[in-house]
């Protein structure tokens, strides 16, 4: 299963490996002619009667040059596997992270997904550039060789017939015996990597609260774990390994033993005999080197069905059908929703209607549901009851890739790719004009920074870490705004941005709810007061709505939590 699936994804790895087969059976052919010379010039030799050499050395050296030409191709094929492997594996595993979009996280932890495209890849190489060629190629190799036997011996050829399944038959036994070990290890190596990648995130926290040495515990205790699952899978693979060098040497040696009692019997030529000699040595060669290989590719093929699970995760099939009219309604009727691991609503029964276009604000305290409808509303997480209606049309029947191409939700931690600013601002947009570009950074307070500096050419580094977090923030508020979506959700998008900037893209946001619709999602109710519609969420529920004169006059959550962060920050005025 996991051959045929993958073969699918990596492109010409199939026809690599069938012209490595190929290559090595005809290596079997190039040795078949070297042991041929070798043995004219012994029994030459022993018989001391004349040869012309010509032929001979013809075919000697035939045999060596074909010999050298088939370990260069089979060595350049399985470069060629490697880097199908390697490149193919990953374009379809960020291209189906893409495609699923941030809900892969249901599926599968970040960490495990950043294992899948480095270390399983690279085990995979392992599996399909030595092991697949290196088995395919041990039976053809074997098959080639059993035709030279049988030729010059039909009881030497038997013999090698019932020899050469022993060794795949062992090995095929030390799968099913190894298969559970190599899903332990694999488990192991995961629950490693996804400690290690989470304290490495909290490493800040962990510092701060006196935890380290606690977690660093956690991590010795783990990675003995593991050490000791490793030592039990390199213990088993070198008792195979000697187990099955013995098989073929011992094989080796019986095909000689006969070789040699037939030729006493007066049943072979000396010639024969040479042969049959130099071909013996280097007849389970194939299998001793696909031994080797076995159990490093048996780890690729562990971490493989992880990876093609993932692979094999369905396609988002549904139509492109985002209306692209001016005006669009949006609309949640009746939506519920619950996080994987929690065993309570983070939604229950909301209804809300958005106008076509407006400033609207959606407020709550944190853990109130406001971003769960953010996300939901943006496609990155699909409703479990309810549903959202764009123009009347259910998110049920369209395609994710669709809301979020026309739903921009922009939050305060947006990612920050490594390369130039102007990179960062127009993306994959080739048609984007110099005045857009200089118009949204104004818009937000970035434009005078970025110019004085070495302007929309300068390099940022991944998560733009050599830029502060408000201007991580505003850089991408502009990115935003270059886009030009239906929709606009600003999800927290200003809450690292100073009080003057802040005003600053409030306003261009307020122009932009002009024409479009803008949904704020914000704790900091002072930013909002002036949105068209309000909409406040506790405990997953819509509790109220209206404008902020209408809310402070009914005394509800909205003028509760108003008040308190006034109170608090007058505080804080206070105590400076």
């Amino acid at each position: 299963m996991l051959d045929k699936y993958l073969f699918k994804a990596i492109g010409n790895a199939k026809k690599y490996i069938r012209n490595s087969v190929f290559m090595m059976m005809l290596r079997v052919v190039g040795t078949a002619l070297f042991a041929y010379a070798f043995g004219t010039f012994a029994e030459s030799l022993y018989k001391n009667s004349p040869i012309d050499l010509e032929i001979p050395c013809i075919i000697l050296a035939f045999g060596i040059l074909i010999r050298v030409f088939a370990l260069y191709k089979v060595t350049d094929y399985q470069s060629n596997i490697i880097g199908e492997v390697k490149g193919k594996l990953r374009e379809r595993l960020i291209t189906k992270a893409v495609s699923i979009g941030p809900s892969y996280k249901e599926k599968l932890s970040t960490s495990t997904l950043i294992n899948l495209g480095s270390d399983t890849i690279e085990q995979l190489q392992n599996y399909y550039g030595r092991f697949l060629p290196e088995y395919y190629g041990a039976f053809g190799a074997s098959l080639v060789t059993f035709a030279v036997f049988f030729y010059l011996n039909w009881k030497l050829g038997i013999l090698f017939l019932f020899l050469m399944p022993i060794i795949p038959l062992l090995l095929k036994f030390i799968l099913t015996m190894v298969g559970r070990m190599q899903k332990k290890y694999w488990r192991k190596y995961q629950d490693v990597g996804e400690l290690f990648l989470d304290s490495l995130q909290g490493i800040t926290a962990l510092k701060i609260f006196k935890a380290d040495s606690k977690r660093a515990n956690e991590l010795d205790k783990k990675a003995e774990d593991f050490r000791k699952e490793t030592m039990r899978i390199l213990a088993m693979q070198l008792n195979s390994i000697t187990l099955i060098e013995w098989i073929a040497y011992g094989s080796s040696i019986a095909c000689i033993f006969m070789a040699i009692n037939i030729f006493v019997k007066n049943n072979l030529s000396l010639h024969l005999l040479i042969m049959i000699l130099i071909m013996s040595m280097d007849a389970f060669r194939p299998m001793i080197t696909l031994t080797a290989s076995f159990h490093v590719a048996m780890t690729g093929v562990a971490a493989g069905k992880t990876l093609m699970e993932f692979l094999e995760l369905p396609e988002d099939q549904r139509p492109d059908t985002f209306p692209q009219n001016d005006k669009i309604n949006l609309k949640i009727e009746k939506l519920s929703y619950s996080y994987p691991d929690g065993d309570s609503y983070a939604l229950n029964n909301v209804n809300i209607e958005f106008p076509d276009r407006g400033y609207i604000a959606l407020v709550g305290e944190s853990g109130s549901g406001k971003s769960t409808i953010a996300k939901i509303l943006s496609g990155a997480m699909r409703a479990k009851e309810g549903d959202v209606f764009v123009n009347d049309i259910p998110y049920s029947q369209i395609n994710s890739a669709s809301i979020a191409k026309n739903i921009n939700r922009i939050t305060h931690n947006a990612h920050i790719f490594e390369g130039s600013i102007l990179e960062n601002l127009v993306m994959a947009k080739t048609d984007v004009k110099k005045e857009t570009i200089t118009d949204a950074l104004k818009k937000v307070n970035l434009y005078d920074e970025i110019t004085t500096k070495d302007g929309l050419d300068a390099m940022l580094t991944s998560g733009g870490l050599n830029l502060s977090g408000g201007q991580r923030q505003r850089l991408a508020l502009a990115r935003a705004m270059i886009e030009d979506s239906k929709i606009f959700i600003f999800d927290e998008a200003t809450s690292n941005i100073d009080i003057d900037s802040d005003e600053i893209i409030l306003n261009n946001i307020k122009e932009i709810a002009k024409d479009k619709t803008v949904i704020i999602v914000s704790h900091r109710l002072s930013s909002i007061k002036d949105a068209d519609k309000i909409y406040v969420m506790a405990n997953g529920c819509l509790v109220e709505e209206g404008d902020h004169d209408s809310l402070m006059a009914k005394g509800g959550e909205y003028k509760r939590i108003y008040d308190a962060q006034e109170n608090l920050e007058g505080a804080f005025t206070n105590a400076k």
